[in-house]
């Protein structure tokens, strides 16, 4: 995907994540207010936090297309074979 197609979605993702953010701490308010004497369980702020993550790490990586922020050299995929020495002429 080229970067023109990147910027929007990166702002779209962002401006959802804020949104998303919002909506999770209003649930996890309600949720403690209706269970005052019930048990917790971690898994209920698992699955609450799971699409959270998730469009986090969407808009991280497509704001890293966006700046082009390349990967350091020996984290490439390329390998460059290295220059065999220079052998002395007779």
């Amino acid at each position: 995907m080229s970067t023109i197609l990147h910027l929007p979605l990166a702002l779209a993702l962002t401006l959802f994540l804020a949104y998303q953010a919002g909506a999770v701490l209003f649930v996890l308010r309600s949720r403690r207010a209706l269970a005052a004497g019930r048990r917790r369980r971690g898994t209920e702020v698992l699955w609450t936090v799971i699409p959270v993550v998730v469009v986090l790490f969407l808009a991280a990586r497509s704001w890293v297309a966006v700046f082009d922020v390349e990967r350091p050299a020996i984290a490439s995929a390329v390998v460059m074979p290295a220059a065999a020495p220079a052998s002395p002429h007779r």
